[in-house]
């Protein structure tokens, strides 16, 4: 058994009074779980369980297939336990995730063609918009206004962490269980974190350029229909094309989402958006940019021989998958890309966890950014469980010597590794050689490709899926280098190949001979 990930995010996890409670009377009430073993209620307790080291459980299984009605179980299964007032505005909140989900479903069967902004503005979709909010209330046997206010209010609190601001998120998170929800809402206006709906028309905040744009607060204030007239918007525009070849492996890029609130300070892309976009680096959804892969057709010809066309670097200007994006930004970027299975999409986040909430196509390559040691037991965690057309790993860049537990980068098909460009915070930095050559050390030992960047002293460049040594020859000097001993084992680049190389400035390229995927959906054999 494993628990359903929204669990712990609603309830929490297990305290020592709970622990104390089974450790005398054991469990009592039945745990709820789906068929496949996933814990829909009872999570705490399950947890309290293996810390107790109890070995059978009693549980009751919910058998229904439907996403969104394990969703509703969660919340029904938690009816008649005593909740705090976040709680409460978690349960709105996954309540008014599955309402959104359910509108877009009936809409899509029912609207005979009729566009998602026509229907947004009938009146049954603002019947709909009303009754949406009181279902959700009666559900939760509280007042309409109260479950709306606590929802909103929980997710600022998670805004404010997400940006670091722990202690201003603490205080209104006491404010909304000390005090009351109301107390809460009012406290958040007064500090300016919600936009006051007389303030804010049209619902979508235009640009200067009239590029609309919602900003995370706008969007916990739209209704079920506003939010889904705001994912079916008519797109405009095609994917950027890269001109140069820093990011070869992906010479377009599509940026449905931008901005980011980790704070790395060696971010280009906080730079070039605090210098040219209206909102700065605010994460936003940009509504006109999420159906841009049902315009651009299908890729290049010339993509047959080089990856790189084919492929996209999805929210090259943002973390799609940051703590702080809401779900239904993130599954409208998937749904889109798994329509567009001629091309292949490339994902890359910090917050690899997140990972588990989603189902990706086999068209998506999802990678992680592991910059020093403390990010790789994240990253094999979430990737044991990934299941998508290319894992691969970002060292990018490279801040310190890594070393990965035995057998784990065998998790992943591709390791991109470079160092970082200078930023308004930081300068240009290439890690030491020494560093680059252990790692890929260890990706040859794991059979996992390897990439470096332009940023590097000098590159090797390959491409998945995966290929034997032999296939893959190295510069000669690289080879004894890495491997010393070992390079005999690995069939090199000619002698003349490596002279003519290290002939150029350091910083130039030292390539290997690659031999480019007739076939980039292709997995590694079990076991290879």
């Amino acid at each position: 058994m494993r628990p359903h990930p929204r669990n712990a995010t609603v309830y929490g996890e297990a305290d020592e009074g709970l622990l104390e409670s089974i450790r005398r009377s054991g469990i009592i009430q039945l745990i709820v779980i789906t068929t496949d073993g996933i814990i829909i209620a009872g999570h705490r307790r399950w947890a309290a369980a293996k810390r107790l080291g109890l070995k059978t459980l009693p549980v009751n299984i919910f058998r229904h297939d439907d996403d969104l009605e394990v969703l509703v179980a969660l919340v029904e299964s938690n009816q008649d336990r005593e909740k705090t007032n976040e709680q409460l505005g978690r349960e709105a909140d996954l309540l008014f995730e599955v309402e959104t989900e359910r509108a877009r479903r009936r809409q899509a069967t029912s609207t005979g063609g009729l566009s998602p902004q026509l229907v947004a503005k009938s009146p049954e979709a603002a019947e709909d918009t009303g009754t949406t909010r009181k279902r959700i209330a009666d559900s939760l046997g509280i007042g309409q206004k109260k479950a709306e206010q606590a929802r909103i209010v929980v997710g600022i609190v998670d805004q404010l962490k997400a940006k670091g601001r722990i202690d201003d998120g603490e205080k209104l998170r006491s404010t909304l269980n000390d005090k009351s929800v109301h107390a809460a809402y009012r406290a958040a206006e007064e500090a300016g974190y919600i936009e006051p709906r007389a303030k804010v028309a049209p619902s979508l905040v235009r640009t200067p350029q009239s590029a609309a744009y919602i900003t995370i607060a706008r969007w916990h204030q739209l209704s079920p229909s506003e939010r889904e007239a705001a994912l079916h918007t008519e797109p405009r525009g095609g994917f950027n094309k890269q001109t140069d070849d820093s990011i070869e492996w992906a010479l377009s890029s599509w940026n449905p989402v931008t901005g980011c609130e980790h704070g790395c300070p060696y971010c280009y892309a906080r730079d070039i958006a605090e210098r040219f976009y209206p909102q700065k680096f605010e994460p936003v959804l940009l509504p006109s940019r999420l159906g841009i892969p049902r315009l651009v057709g299908s890729p290049p010809a010339t993509a047959a021989t080089n990856i790189g066309e084919k492929n996209v670097f999805v929210c090259s200007m943002a973390d799609l998958f940051g703590k702080w994006v809401p779900r239904e930004w993130i599954q409208a970027v998937l749904d889109q890309c798994a329509a567009a299975s001629a091309w292949n999409f490339l994902f890359l986040t910090k917050f690899p966890s997140r990972f588990a909430e989603f189902t990706f196509a086999p068209n998506m390559w999802i990678g992680t950014t592991v910059d020093c040691q403390a990010r790789i037991p994240a990253a094999v965690k979430a990737f044991e469980r990934v299941e998508c057309g290319v894992k691969f790993l970002s060292v990018e860049p490279l801040l310190e010597p890594l070393h990965f537990p035995p057998g784990a980068l065998k998790l992943f098909d591709w390791l991109i590794i470079g160092g970082s460009s200078r930023s308004t915070q930081t300068p240009e930095w290439r890690p030491p050689r020494e560093w680059v050559n252990a790692l890929f050390a260890q990706a040859r030992d794991a059979g996992t490709m390897v990439y470096e960047k332009t940023n590097l002293w000098e590159r090797l460049r390959e491409y998945p899926p995966r290929t034997s040594a032999k296939e893959r020859p190295l510069p000669i000097e690289l080879a004894q280098a890495v491997l010393g001993h070992r390079s005999k084992d690995i069939t090199t680049a000619s002698p003349a190949a490596s002279t003519e190389a290290h002939s150029a400035d350091a910083a130039v390229s030292v390539c290997a001979s690659v031999s480019l995927p007739t076939d980039p959906h292709a997995r590694r054999k079990k076991g290879e």
